[in-house]
């Protein structure tokens, strides 16, 4: 399960074009935002899903631990977004309305934006929007800013919005992963592999070569034309079977330290708790 987010749109694109590779034990869903893939997940109505590391230490901290970590999707590269009206400037003085979907990964972008900017939070004022409701804020002007993800971040550029911070900077690290819930992991752990080692390598070879029925769906999915999503997929690193291990080694000795640091610093959570591997939990856990 996952939101809409570009990383996981090749998985459900494959989910209906090749289901044959997908395991059986797996039903991968697509949903619409962040909120709903968190409230599918607490809710017990789903085992795992496709979530951000913000998202996904988020979560695990206030269950307490249930969930590990199996896979490492992607780095984002730019894929992830802050856009502005083309000439918006902060100005000294004036207060900034941002558009952002309600979720730990979307006020992480906005905050490092800030803190980059020297913008003091008193000026910033928020609202909640889902992705699908991006496009007609901006079209009535309800904000200055938005904050959001590819493909949206695409669909945007097209009606005249302009990239103000992406995840290309130093200051913003964006790594998208598979979580699963411990109690399921035992069940799961054979299908979980399968897809991780064997499918996720042949989902990429279909992405690269642009296969006709796979690509045809991708363009479904993320509502993009041909260059757009070629344009919407180079700001996303996937990463691959063979580089699993060292990804997964880098995102516990690395990259959940320095998001829990700053989920941390930034008061979202006075304690994380972080996330082990899947493939390394003790029997019967």
């Amino acid at each position: 399960m996952g939101n809409s987010w570009l990383g996981t749109a090749p998985v459900f694109s494959a989910a209906v074009t090749h289901p044959q590779l997908i395991p059986q034990q797996l039903k991968p869903v697509m949903l619409v935002s962040d909120v709903s893939v968190l409230r599918m997940l607490s809710n017990d109505a789903a085992v795992g899903a496709f979530v951000s590391l913000d998202n996904a230490l988020g979560l695990n901290t206030m269950t307490q631990g249930d969930y590990c970590v199996a896979m490492v999707l992607d780095h984002s590269n730019g894929a992830d977004a802050i856009l502005a009206r083309e000439g918006w400037q902060s100005g000294q003085q004036q207060s900034i309305h941002v558009g952002l979907e309600d979720s730990t990964l979307a006020r992480y972008v906005l905050s490092q934006w800030m803190k980059v900017n020297g913008i003091a939070p008193e000026r910033v004022t928020t609202q909640a929007l889902l992705p699908t409701e991006h496009l007609q804020a901006w079209s009535n002007d309800n904000v200055d800013l938005i904050v959001t993800y590819q493909p949206f971040v695409q669909r945007l550029k097209q009606r005249g919005a302009q990239v103000i911070f992406d995840s290309q900077h130093q200051a913003l690290k964006i790594t998208d992963v598979l979580i699963i819930n411990k109690r399921q992991w035992p069940a799961l752990a054979p299908a979980i592999m399968q897809l991780r080692n064997k499918a996720w390598q042949q989902i990429l070879t279909l992405l690269n070569a642009e296969q006709n029925e796979f690509w045809q769906a991708l363009q479904a999915l993320t509502e993009l034309g041909d260059e757009e999503l070629r344009s919407g997929l180079q700001t996303v690193e996937f990463i691959p079977a063979a580089a699993q291990d060292r990804a997964l080694q880098a995102l516990l000795q690395e990259q959940i330290p320095q998001v829990s640091e700053h989920l941390r610093e930034s008061g979202v959570y006075d304690t994380v708790v972080g996330l082990e591997r899947c493939d390394q939990l003790s029997e019967g856990r």
